[in-house]
């Protein structure tokens, strides 16, 4: 058995342990808070995006420039005494005089004297907020945050040992620390086993597990929000695009495909707006399917193999730290990032390949370490009454004379740096990118925008682009120009060659390469053996992270072209447990079977659709 060296990431818990080993005393009355299982998060919101870099999920105060309401919970402290307090958080902005992440804990009413998320590098530390008096047990505890600017708590520290220094690194001893302060078992409870596990709940995952339940499949379906969707959910509200799914079979359920911006209003209103609208259709969809078992607000943190076979992967609940094993016959990758893969140890590739290995007229004649950026939709509008802005320098220094009061795809960040273990800070500069744009709007013209405030903002990153895990074939430029008939065909691409560059004045726009014209539309097929590891004998995979080089994966990272790969995969799990087969033996030996589901045609002709009726 193997499993990822991250199988131990911490849970969200509250939990006591008096006598917790510390490096530095024996003994100690501990008690370690999570600050994303507090009872009420007020206005803060979970963030889970960051575990693998930084080790946890987190409350973030997301208030858009006004401060959130207060996080509450209680805790209940191994004795009475004097403990010292350390909060881990982080100063995101990290450079000086500029501080905008300001919070405050509040123990029983009364605020520490220490303000957080103002010390460190930009990583994030254990900060130390003094010495507390607890005359008893029970606490009450806020987190109040100053500023409405992306505040961030990840978890709160009690000991009465005034040398105890929690681990710093988000590495395995600190999991394993994590672990026995909140007192998890060794081993996670057993969810059951099911005929295909499919991680991550995008149009691809939602197709993928769609598909599979209806021809008659046991699917657990996992998805680390608490909406499905992905890139197309109410959180992040990029609309679909892309070629559509052969015979519509999934795609009018799955797909959001609204076609709006954040220049319409619809856009954002809750109340009008179509992208709520896609959600709850696709959410009945799902729940609607009998085979289907929806781990939603769920992540995949490990995987076990036994033989080059994935057994098991482990999930966790992002607020409670609940942890189940779900068993499978077949797991099907549809995270975008490739973290099932990644878990199983599945080959894959991060970056821009060579022309000189590829021989693609449009790569650079040399490997670089660049993928497409990642954004954050946004959206001001005129309310009833003036609204004030802040200034904020820390945002201007990013955005520059850039005046805004939306942002859509084009606003893209990130191309030369980590999507992966860099994410975070992605973000983070796209957050500061459109405060600052809209600061600027409010100073240049006071009295137009009086009224203006931002509606919304995406905390959740929409990415383009991370790992995508190879299979026995991967897709390059010429496979994506029409003239390639592959056998296996299983899907259908149609987008052209949509490369990106950042602007020269501001890094967080983008162009379209100008060697590429996006009017240049061709069909082209997408083979069966780009949807399976060519290392992981069990591992299917859909979406943006399926077999290809960069160049080609440009056209097919597309929602809807990623729906059609996710009806695919499914179908194709579906008949690794009928067949009792891996995916390389269904592209051996039971290919038309699989081709006649997707296409709709022979003896499954109409099955899907009919099944949809119902």
């Amino acid at each position: 058995m193997t499993t990822s060296p991250m199988a131990a990431l911490p849970a969200a818990a509250i939990v006591c342990l008096a006598g917790a080993a510390l490096a530095s005393a024996q003994k100690a009355d501990s008690l370690l808070v999570e600050a994303e299982s507090f009872r009420d998060p007020g206005g803060w919101v979970v963030d889970q995006q960051f575990i693998d870099a930084m080790g946890s999920p987190y409350l973030l105060a997301h208030g858009l420039g006004k401060p959130c309401a207060n996080a509450t919970t209680a805790a209940t402290l191994p004795a009475a005494g004097r403990y010292r307090v350390w909060v881990r958080t982080k100063d995101w902005i990290a450079e000086p005089n500029w501080a905008p992440g300001q919070f405050k804990l509040v123990i029983n009413g009364k605020a520490l004297a220490e303000t957080f998320g103002t010390k460190g590098d930009g990583a994030w530390i254990w900060q130390d907020g003094g010495d507390v008096q607890m005359e008893n047990r029970e606490a009450s505890l806020e987190l109040q945050d100053l500023t409405g600017f992306e505040g961030r708590c990840d978890a709160i520290f009690f000991t009465t040992d005034a040398n105890a220094r929690p681990p710093t690194k988000a590495d395995a001893e600190m999991a394993q620390w994590r672990r026995s302060m909140l007192g998890l078992e060794a081993t996670p409870t057993t969810a059951g086993e099911f005929d295909v596990v499919v991680g991550g709940g995008g149009i691809a995952g939602c197709s993928a597990a769609i598909t599979a339940a209806r021809l008659g499949a046991r699917v657990a379906l996992v998805e680390d929000r608490p909406v499905l969707g992905g890139n197309n959910s109410p959180e992040i509200r990029v609309h679909t695009g892309g070629w559509g799914i052969p015979g519509k079979l999934v795609a009018p359920e799955v797909s959001g495909d609204f076609g709006h911006r954040a220049s319409d209003s619809k856009w954002w209103d809750p109340a009008a707006s179509p992208v709520e609208a896609a959600e709850r259709k696709r959410r009945q969809a799902v729940e609607g399917e009998k085979n289907i078992r929806l781990f939603l607000g769920w992540r995949v943190y490990s995987a076990a193999k036994t033989g080059g076979r994935i057994v098991s992967v482990d999930a966790r609940d992002i607020r409670t730290g609940r942890e189940q094993r779900i068993a499978g016959w077949s797991f099907i990758d549809c995270t975008g990032d490739g973290w099932v893969g990644y878990y199983a140890g599945a080959d894959f590739r991060h970056g821009q390949e060579g022309r000189d290995e590829t021989h693609e007229p449009l790569a650079p004649e040399k490997p670089v370490k660049m993928t497409l950026g990642t954004s954050l939709l946004w959206y001001a509008a005129a309310g009833a009454k003036p609204a004030e802005f802040p200034d904020v320098p820390w945002a201007t220094a990013v955005s520059k004379n850039l005046a805004a009061t939306s942002g859509d795809w084009q606003w893209e960040y990130g191309h030369y740096r980590d999507t992966i273990w860099e994410a975070e800070e992605i973000r983070d500069h796209l957050f500061r990118a459109a405060y600052g744009a809209f600061a600027t709007t409010k100073r240049k013209d006071p009295v137009k925008y009086a009224n203006y405030e931002i509606q919304h903002l995406s905390y959740i990153a929409g990415k383009r682009e991370s790992r995508r895990l190879m299979g026995p074939y991967v897709m390059a430029q010429t496979d994506c120009t029409g003239e390639v008939t592959k056998p296996d065909k299983v899907a259908i691409g149609g987008n052209p060659f949509d490369l990106h560059v950042p602007t020269r004045e501001h890094d967080f726009l983008i162009r379209v390469d100008p060697r590429v014209s996006l009017k240049e539309r061709t069909t082209f097929d997408i083979p069966l053996r780009c949807l399976y590891s060519r290392n992981v004998a069990n591992l299917l995979m859909a979406g943006r992270c399926i077999s290809a080089t960069r160049i080609a994966h440009s056209c097919l990272r597309l929602q809807n072209t990623g729906g059609q790969t996710g009806v695919a995969a499914g179908a194709a799990a579906y008949l690794c447990k009928k067949h009792g087969a891996t995916p390389d033996g269904i592209y051996r030996d039971h290919l038309a079977e699989l081709q006649d589901i997707v296409f709709d045609r022979g003896q499954y002709k109409g099955a899907l659709a009919a099944k949809a009726d119902k």
